[in-house]
């Protein structure tokens, strides 16, 4: 395993053991038919993927630019691209996604690849990265003049109530203390 791969998976907070792996799948289901449409993909489009983890939502982006669109999942996680690659196979879509390991903060692409396309996509990436601008900043020289750089992601300082319940203060805290490990050096 590289120092690479150990980084990340001694700060991955959401680990990669099959009943993660099973609850991440689920999450998945719950939020990709409404994040496809946000997307407004309409058909032949090339779609890069940072962080693709298990590819569900990177397939369902290919199948949504198909025909004549081309999406490349980047996934730094060997056992993450390894089941995403497995749930492909088990679904027939093989040939879907171009799937490729790599760093979000070193995209491996082509030299050709830079700059053209339509849209970059990264979901639940930048809040486990170290230098989140550094990702946004790889993802906006991977797309064409006009093309989209698209960010979904969580930022826990921000939950606020107003009024705030008894005792929230202290479960947030609880929440934030148990989420906040250091993150990779990616």
């Amino acid at each position: 395993m590289s120092v690479m791969a150990r980084a990340i998976r001694h700060s991955y907070l959401h680990g990669t053991k099959r009943s993660e792996q099973r609850r991440l799948s689920h999450l998945n289901g719950l939020l990709n038919r409404a994040c496809l449409r946000e997307l407004a993909l309409t058909g032949g489009e090339n779609v890069l993927d940072v962080g693709s983890g298990l590819g569900q939502f990177t397939r369902d982006m290919a199948r949504a630019v198909w025909p004549g669109g081309h999406v490349v999942g980047i996934e730094s996680d060997e056992e993450q691209l390894a089941e995403a690659c497995r749930q492909a196979r088990a679904e027939s879509e093989d040939d879907l996604v171009e799937w490729r390991r790599g760093n979000a903060l070193a995209l491996p692409l082509k030299k050709s690849e830079w700059g053209q396309f339509d849209v970059a996509h990264a979901r639940f990436v930048l809040e486990h990265v170290q230098e989140p601008e550094r990702v946004v900043d790889q993802m906006a020289r991977a797309v064409r003049r006009g093309g989209r750089v698209v960010l979904e992601d969580d930022d826990h300082q921000v939950l606020r109530l107003w009024p705030e319940p008894p005792g929230f203060a202290e479960l947030r805290e609880g929440y934030l203390s148990g989420s906040s490990r250091p993150r990779a050096r990616l």
